[in-house]
């Protein structure tokens, strides 16, 4: 009786997989791509012996970030990327990049894929393949204290300082580049400085990296504005090359952590406090 049960409870996670949404999905997301229909049997260990090189984040906290005595990348998407290699049975290797990089090597086969916060946007979905959303996230205006500025109509003749190649850079360039000065960093640490500092009067950021970052600075000169923009682009995907063989296979892993508790687990771990 027990083996008839795991078998219908396997044909119908794998029938979910193409059809159902995520239970961290609030809506399907239409402009993913379908997974084929996989039995999670069959995929547990499919990759082992191999060994890939991975994308991430140097300092998109609570995501992907160094620890405080700068030694090694940690945070929730190190968690997940940890879980996946389990069950898929790979070994990987971490190459902490910014995002322009991330993008750049994978084009180039330089990397196998990325995990670094990084939002499924149509126009990189045009270039790249990505995993269904495994973490919803909004978009939130950070500005100085002293920059005037208590909504969004109020950013006009400002500047705006975002991380380049970032989909908040795009969101800014799309909707926001009139009337204000746009300005471009290598990293999120130099913006929130300069906007600590007053040089700039606002910057857009996930907002679950703007409330961590508000938890961890007491002193900041640094809020958040109540508006939050609901981007349907602001979902997080794990980001592959147009031609990865394995997208069905990280599909049925990552629901795999949710069915057996890990993911609320890691997601209890890190942003518990963002909830």
């Amino acid at each position: 009786m027990k083996k008839i049960l795991t078998s219908i409870f396997m044909i119908a996670f794998a029938l979910c997989l193409g059809g159902c949404n995520l239970p961290w999905q609030k809506q399907e997301d239409a402009q993913t791509e379908k997974s084929q229909v996989v039995e999670a049997a069959k995929v547990k260990g499919t990759m082992k012996g191999m060994k890939l090189k991975v994308g991430v984040s140097e300092e998109m906290a609570p995501f992907s970030f160094y620890d405080e005595d700068k030694k090694e990348i940690t945070g929730f998407d190190i968690d997940i990327l940890k879980k996946i290699s389990n069950y898929l049975g790979f070994d990987y290797e971490m190459e902490p990049l910014s995002m322009e990089e991330i993008e750049k090597k994978i084009k180039n086969k330089e990397l196998d894929f990325a995990i670094a916060g990084i939002s499924i946007t149509d126009e990189r979905q045009k270039e790249f393949l990505f995993t269904d959303p495994y973490y919803e996230n909004t978009i939130s205006m950070a500005v100085n204290k002293d920059s005037g500025i208590e909504e969004r109509k109020d950013i006009t003749d400002k500047t705006i300082g975002v991380v380049k190649g970032t989909s908040n850079a795009q969101y800014v360039e799309s909707y926001m580049k009139e009337g204000n000065t746009i300005k471009y960093y290598d990293s999120m640490s130099d913006v929130f400085k300069d906007l600590e500092d007053g040089k700039i009067d606002v910057t857009l950021y996930d907002t679950t990296g703007v409330e961590y970052y508000l938890q961890h600075h007491e002193d900041t000169k640094i809020e958040a504005l109540s508006e939050k923009l609901n981007s349907e682009e602001s979902n997080y995907g794990i980001m592959f090359a147009k031609d990865f063989k394995y997208l069905d296979q990280f599909n049925i892993a990552l629901q795999v952590l949710n069915t057996d508790g890990d993911y609320q687990e890691i997601k209890d771990d890190w942003l518990e406090e963002q909830e």
